[in-house]
């Protein structure tokens, strides 16, 4: 791929599919892994970190939420978003409201009340 543009067109075209429920949960699963690739791509090529993180925060919690944790972890997504503290607040509110249903998912119950403050913070 020569630029962002690139990434970023395949990054739609493959979470469109990631959220075409009629398709199975295998095959969207697997769009969602082009769709991550794809932005993991895009930033490497000029997306703003800031964004191509937060999109994949989204849609790991899409994912999370409408497959169920054996494609995405709640934990492990919640974790990671944690540790991600240097989202610009426009990007933080976005991935709070994402998350936000996947907090009760998560096992750990320290980590789900350190979520859930974290969310209620940008929301």
């Amino acid at each position: 791929m020569s630029d962002a543009n690139d990434w970023e067109w395949v990054r739609v075209l493959a979470q469109g599919r990631v959220y075409d429920e009629d398709r199975t949960a295998a095959n969207r699963l697997a769009w969602a892994a082009v769709a991550l690739a794809a932005s993991r791509g895009g930033e490497r090529s000029g997306v703003r970190r800031a964004r191509a993180v937060a999109d994949r925060f989204a849609l790991r919690a899409r994912v999370a939420r409408s497959l169920g944790d054996w494609a995405e972890a709640p934990d492990a997504l919640l974790a990671d978003v944690l540790g991600a503290d240097d989202l610009p607040d426009r990007f933080g509110k976005a991935v709070a409201r994402a998350v936000e249903p996947v907090v009760p998912l998560v096992r750990d119950d320290r980590l789900r009340e350190s979520a859930g403050r974290w969310v209620a913070a940008r929301t």
